[in-house]
């Protein structure tokens, strides 16, 4: 059966942030708190946002979000949020500020603590404060979607996030927003949109219209990303990634699968979330490869410019693993600086991961700690 669900309005394009003072007198938003990162605050890009506001709104900020989103850096903002009387929120950024707005538009306005929320997602309800996205990556997709991660501690495993509570109100999709992104960041969070179009087009739901919007997206990333890490004022490589970002939310209500299972088993770290996942794709490809029914893999390479035969799932991770190495990413774990050494834990998490659920197929222990092993390097 396919299910086809809402997504929040979005407004797109080069200019899109004109768009967000109308939609704040529409809402009633008067007061807003925008969340964001001190990078963004230093290069200029709240400021950019600050234009586009009319002088009678009442702005406050936190820009202490950290890397990857924790407990205390949403009850911080939340902190603000009251002191300030707040009335709406908008969340500047990559994946950890817009995951921490779907946060903190709960706590917000539900006398539960953070923690009671993340342990237990059906104590949402439809009480939640506004609000509002504009992503300044192109890869999350966090700006639709309706579930996040939060970590308790910075080098934690993530806790799920995940309501139709929690989803944004309205998503400012301006690709301006995102001409600052370094080389290398343009790559993996690209690339992240990428694993997002793939495995929401192999997840084990049936939407027709949404499996078009992955494949259509995996052609944008494999066609432009390269431009827009190569060039960061390319403004069609730059619009083609963001509608690219875009997709892979859309795909994320498919579903996702072990790419993402072990990129939570590798997520009590600091390291990046995309870069995790672009490095664990062409494992867990590979491991499809001849397994899967169907023609799924040969449409997901010919999306990619490949040979669509029963090779395909081989031809798409060796595709990935020189797209990532082309593009300067690292091809495995350890090259990223990840030093836990517990295969047998890693294997545990991996296949208790709640991500498993809609995996075409889901690895066994022996099979993920094949996939891990590959993985680590």
């Amino acid at each position: 059966m396919a299910s086809i669900l809402n997504f929040p309005p979005i407004h797109f394009d080069f200019g899109a942030i004109k768009e967000l003072a109308p939609e704040l007198k529409k809402r009633q938003i008067d007061r807003p708190l925008i969340i964001t990162d001190q990078g963004l605050v230093e290069h200029g890009v709240y400021d950019k946002l600050l234009d586009a506001l009319p002088s009678n709104i009442t702005v406050s900020l936190f820009d202490r979000i950290p890397e990857n989103p924790t407990i205390l850096g949403v009850e911080q903002a939340l902190e603000v949020y009251k002191r300030k009387n707040c009335n709406g929120i908008i969340g500047l950024g990559g994946g950890s500020v817009l995951d921490s707005g779907k946060a903190l538009r709960v706590i917000a306005t539900h006398n539960i603590s953070l923690i009671d929320i993340l342990n237990n997602s059906d104590k949402i309800t439809a009480n939640v404060a506004p609000y509002i996205t504009i992503p300044t990556t192109a890869g999350t997709g966090a700006e639709i979607t309706f579930g996040g991660g939060i970590h308790p501690e910075p080098n934690a495993p993530a806790f799920g996030i995940r309501s139709i509570h929690v989803r944004p109100d309205l998503a400012i999709c301006d690709p301006e927003f995102t001409m600052t992104l370094p080389a290398q960041l343009t790559a993996a969070t690209g690339m992240d949109a990428l694993t997002h179009c793939v495995e929401g087009f192999l997840s084990n739901n049936s939407n027709p219209p949404i499996e078009a919007i992955a494949l259509d997206g995996t052609r944008r990333v494999i066609n432009y990303i390269d431009q827009a890490a190569t060039d960061g004022n390319d403004r069609e490589a730059r619009s083609q990634m963001s509608m690219a970002a875009l997709e892979g939310g859309m795909a994320i209500y498919m579903g996702l699968g072990p790419i993402h299972a072990l990129s939570m088993t590798f997520g009590n770290s600091p390291l990046h979330h995309g870069t995790l996942v672009t490095v664990a794709m062409p494992a867990v490809i590979r491991f499809y490869n001849g397994k899967i029914v169907g023609n799924a893999l040969e449409r997901i390479a010919e999306a990619m410019g490949l040979t669509a035969d029963k090779q395909s799932g081989n031809r798409i991770a060796d595709a990935v693993a020189e797209l990532n190495a082309k593009l300067g990413l690292p091809s495995t774990i350890r090259q990223m600086g990840y030093n836990k050494t517990d295969i047998e834990q890693m294997v545990r998490d991996s296949c208790e991961s709640h991500f498993n659920a809609t995996a075409p197929i889901i690895p066994n222990a022996e099979e993920y700690e094949k996939i891990i092993v590959e993985v680590l390097g």
